[in-house]
């Protein structure tokens, strides 16, 4: 081996692909001599189709040629022939474990998980169980659907990881960080479980102790996003998404379906907190990765839409569609939504019915005949119901022809009512009930078939002579338990009925007023409402003080003739209950007037000559009167 070739293969030992990759672009010789070299470097490089032809030229049996193979087929996401590739190898110095494990990922990516758990089993029975191989047929079982069974394995798998890094030696910090892998796998379980908060707390867990794996921590904050949503902590969400720009190296070792969401979710992400230069930024990356696929236009779309260009956004969803009929069902979705939210339902009709196989899709044929019904449009209802059920499996023809029939008996066809039941019972449909209404339907319009479909009713179980009227005269007994249920039931709501009847009277007198009829002056009679009258009006109008100043209105209460309180105390005049000295008796004051009792009062106060001047204190009189209590 010349110095230059040395040279090449020592910047591949130290991972200087860069410079080995110019080193052989300087030397066609030297590049024919070192192609695996150049192979190598164009792989680690992600230059994955170039590596590919590298290696076609090189020879096949060559061990270390089959390898990389399989691993750039792998990258190109040919995950079949990456699978097949790895079979293949048979090599004594190769640990067969890794092979294994390589090639149940392949299979795995690849869609068919079976086989994978398959090649690792059969693994693990000849090699014996290792943490990789159990942690691989955790995978595959995933893929396959059975998340209560990778649980379990998951734990196995954990246990095993701790018995090797035991005996390798392996540092606390080494084994914290390799146990984030299956804790990331976990939370993965129990994210399709349904245990939501439980996985939120296990990728948070997870991200708090900065896994030195970037696949892992991409991972993990992909499917932390993607759980929360853009409901709850997008700024959080967007903290932790850092993960998610990763390097190439990094990004490398992602399947072509992880590559794809993370780029989807990168823009998402960006697109609901409104940052559209990052949004746009990691859309050109999303278009590359999803080549020919819907997804990237929604996003542009959506962009549009955001800034309120609700005719460019239509405009480019119409367009994709035209050039795209096959592959637009998103876009035609999409497309119906907006122009729904704008009013347009004939147009969103247009839209749904332009879908490649709507009539075949359940949801999509009730959203069309719900729209028709909302624009009045019955009979272009009809026309999509007859056409799913011409387009359709038999099972769902029946359901079809069903709702047909009704929708024409309400319409009062009945003659396309009968077609349809009658497609339905020739299609198979020996159901009772169906047969009962193709029978009804028919006796109005041909007697003859309805006796022919008649005859395929069951019979019935008893043969008696059933005379019509006397059935038509039936009264069902009703037992006496029933009866006196109901007597005692009526009781109980005959009290509780008239207490409402009579609240609702209360309430219904309470606002009306009364009317009276007044003569005025003219000589013309009016009616008027009454005012209320208090309820002492009779009794003030006897006192001849209705209408008329209160002449004690100056007084105290405490103090008027009228306090019911102050007549009862009332011994006679005179008296310190009984007002002013000199006054009139209690007996004469109960039978005067309010208005003369007060003018006898001040007569007498005026004739009395102590009631002008105050009374003279005696000894002792301006002494104060001590406190109750303590002193």
């Amino acid at each position: 081996m010349d110095a230059l070739s040395c040279k090449v293969v020592c910047l591949v030992n130290t991972k200087r692909f860069t410079d080995a990759f110019d080193t052989l672009q300087l030397n066609a010789e030297l590049a024919s001599k070192c192609a695996w070299e150049k192979g190598y470097v164009l792989y680690r490089l992600n230059r994955h189709d170039e590596a590919l032809q590298t290696m076609q030229g090189l020879p096949a049996d060559d061990i270390r040629v089959q390898m990389l193979t399989a691993q750039v087929l792998y990258r190109l996401g040919r995950y079949a022939e990456s699978a097949e590739a790895f079979a293949a190898i048979e090599d004594d110095e190769t640990d067969p474990g890794e092979l294994a494990v390589n090639r149940s990922a392949a299979l795995c990516a690849g869609g068919t998980p079976e086989v994978a758990e398959q090649v690792l089993k059969g693994a693990s029975s000849m090699l014996g169980e290792t943490a990789d191989l159990a942690y691989n047929r955790v995978c595959a079982v995933i893929a396959r659907g059975d998340m209560e069974g990778a649980l379990e394995l998951l734990d196995r798998a954990e246990e095993l990881f701790a018995e090797e890094a035991d005996e390798h030696g392996l540092t606390e910090e080494e084994l914290r960080d390799g146990r984030i892998v299956y804790m990331v796998q976990r939370g993965l379980v129990c994210q399709r479980l349904g245990q939501h908060e439980r996985a939120l707390e296990i990728y948070e867990e997870a991200l708090k102790q900065k896994p030195a794996d970037g696949e892992v921590a991409a991972v993990a904050s992909n499917n932390l996003f993607s759980l929360r949503g853009k409901e709850h902590n997008l700024f959080d969400s967007a903290k932790k998404a850092k993960a998610l720009n990763l390097d190439e190296q990094v990004e490398d070792k992602l399947t072509a379906e992880q590559r794809r969401v993370f780029a989807l979710n990168r823009c998402l992400l960006a697109l609901y907190m409104g940052k559209v230069k990052e949004c746009t930024t990691a859309l050109v990356k999303l278009e590359k990765e999803y080549a020919g696929s819907e997804l990237p236009l929604l996003v542009r779309a959506a962009l549009l839409a955001r800034d309120k260009r609700m005719e460019d956004c239509t405009a480019l969803l119409q367009q994709h569609a035209r050039e795209n009929p096959k592959t637009a069902t998103l876009v035609l979705l999409t497309l119906a939504q907006i122009q729904l939210s704008q009013g347009a339902k004939k147009e969103a009709i247009a839209a749904l019915e332009s879908m490649d196989g709507a009539h075949r899709q359940l949801g999509v044929v009730g959203s069309i005949v719900k729209l028709y019904e909302a624009v009045k449009d019955e009979a272009g209802a009809l026309r999509t119901l007859a056409r799913a059920a011409g387009e359709t499996d038999a099972k769902t023809a029946r359901k079809l022809n069903l709702l047909l029939a009704d929708m024409y008996r309400k319409n009062g066809n009945v003659e396309e009512a009968v077609s349809a039941l009658e497609k339905t019972v020739q299609g198979g449909d020996k159901d009772p009930a169906v047969i009962a209404q193709l029978v009804q339907a028919c006796a109005g319009l041909d007697v003859a078939k309805a006796e022919k479909y008649a005859e395929m009713l069951p019979p019935f179980e008893a043969e008696l002579e059933i005379d019509v009227q006397e059935l038509e005269k039936f009264q069902r007994a009703v037992p006496k338990r029933e009866v006196e249920e109901d007597q005692e039931a009526a009781q109980t709501k005959a009290p509780e009925e008239a207490r409402r009847k009579e609240k609702r009277n209360k309430k219904k007198s309470k606002g009306k007023k009364d009317k009276v009829v007044v003569t005025t002056e003219d000589g013309r009679t009016v009616t008027v409402e009454a005012h209320h009258l208090p309820k002492r009006y009779a009794d003030l109008v006897e006192m001849g003080s209705w209408g008329k100043p209160d002449p004690e209105r100056w007084l105290p209460w405490h103090q008027r003739s009228y306090n019911r309180k102050l007549l009862k105390k009332r011994k006679g005049a005179g008296t310190a209950s009984g007002g002013a000295q000199g006054g009139a008796s209690s007996a004469a004051a109960a039978a005067l007037d309010r208005g003369e009792k007060f003018q006898a009062q001040l007569a007498a106060q005026a004739e009395s000559p102590q009631a002008e001047s105050p009374a003279v204190a005696g000894p002792g009189s301006n002494k104060k009167k001590g406190k109750k209590g303590r002193r």
